[in-house]
């Protein structure tokens, strides 16, 4: 089957998949999304755009949008399998490779750390099933990190205490520090502040 471009205007692109006549028959909206992860050799961030499908209330696609666009490859087949299983494998990789993962290593000093047990990586999986597994994940949150981190804390009140005793350090060596020294202070009280939030999210 083939695809064409239908519009493509203001960061936004209809496409369309065509019919056997040519004729637009399912259509899909992309969304021209900006990212700043990466890191160039000055080390600022890099400015990476990439087309996507936007979610939750800012979507234009509905869910009979996929299921129609994958239902006629599935029939043309272009699907390695049936459009149903297909959309079942869809959803157990994005938990298999996205959160489970996550669930069930321990972050620590910055590293992803393998120590739990089998028996502690399969609770941590089962507990995100009750929901968190399903939340879609927003830029820049770190919910499944933060909770591995809580794990070697002990609890939640240990760390919110060492982040308050962390901060008030900090505070102090800013009192004094100057340059290079003073960005550091306030790049790390910046950290300690967006986990403190999220904490308590």
């Amino acid at each position: 089957m083939k695809t064409k471009i239908l519009t493509n205007e203001d960061n936004r692109a209809t496409i369309a998949l065509l019919d056997e006549a040519g004729n637009p028959a399912h259509h899909l909206e992309l969304v021209l999304h900006d990212s700043r992860k990466g890191k160039g050799p000055d080390g600022k961030p890099i400015l990476f755009q990439y087309w996507a499908f936007d979610k939750g209330s800012e979507s234009n696609n509905d869910l009979t949008d996929f299921q129609d666009w994958i239902g006629a490859l599935g029939q043309a087949g272009a699907l390695p399998c049936d459009a149903d299983l297909w959309i079942r494998d869809a959803l157990g990789y994005r938990l298999n490779n996205g959160k489970f993962k996550t669930l069930q290593k321990v972050s620590k000093d910055g590293e992803r750390l393998d120590t739990l047990s089998t028996d502690e990586k399969l609770a941590n999986v089962v507990a995100s099933l009750e929901g968190s597994a399903f939340k879609l994940r927003e830029s820049g949150d770190s919910k499944a990190a933060l909770t591995t981190k809580l794990k070697t804390s002990e609890d939640k009140g240990q760390r919110m205490a060492e982040i308050f005793r962390q901060c008030r350090s900090l505070e102090d060596e800013a009192k004094t520090a100057k340059g290079k020294a003073l960005d550091t202070i306030h790049a790390n009280l910046a950290k300690l502040n967006q986990e403190f939030e999220a904490m308590n999210a």
